[in-house]
C-alpha cells in the first residue's frame, strides 16, 4: 500500500488549488492534481474553516478525515486537498466516510477501500 503523507506547505496548497481538478458534494470539496514527478506517496491536505465550528470541532473533523483517507488504496501519486463545507456540520463518522468515499472514487484516485473502519 502506498503511504499517505500530509501537504503542509502553503506553496503546495496553492499549486494544487491552481492546477488541480475539483469534485464536490454538499459536505466536501476534493481538489486533486497528479504529482509532476510521479512519487509513490499520495499527499493529502485538509482545510476546515472557522465556519464549521470552534477549534475542537475543526480538529475532530480533520482527525476523522485523516483516518478515512488512510483506508484507501490509491492509484499513482496524487496531491489532494479535502475542504469541509457547511453541510458537514453535525455529520457523524459514517456520513463523512460515505461522502469522502464517493468523491475519491469519482475523482479516479482510488478504485476501492482497503478495509472498513467502524467508529
Amino acid at each position: 500500500m502506498p503511504t499517505i503523507q500530509s501537504l503542509r506547505k502553503k506553496l503546495d496548497f496553492q499549486r494544487v488549488m491552481k492546477s488541480g481538478e475539483s469534485w464536490s458534494d454538499r459536505k466536501f470539496v476534493l481538489v486533486a492534481s497528479s504529482q509532476t514527478p510521479s512519487l509513490i506517496a499520495t499527499r493529502f491536505g485538509f482545510s476546515v474553516s472557522k465556519r464549521i465550528g470552534n477549534a475542537v470541532i475543526r480538529n475532530q473533523m480533520k482527525r476523522r478525515l485523516r483516518v478515512i483517507v488512510s483506508g484507501f488504496d490509491y492509484i499513482g501519486g496524487w496531491d489532494a486537498i479535502l475542504i469541509a463545507r457547511k453541510g458537514s456540520i453535525g455529520c457523524n463518522y459514517k456520513e463523512i466516510e460515505i461522502s469522502v468515499s464517493k468523491l475519491l472514487i469519482k475523482s479516479g484516485m482510488t478504485a476501492n477501500r482497503l478495509e472498513s473502519k467502524e467508529r
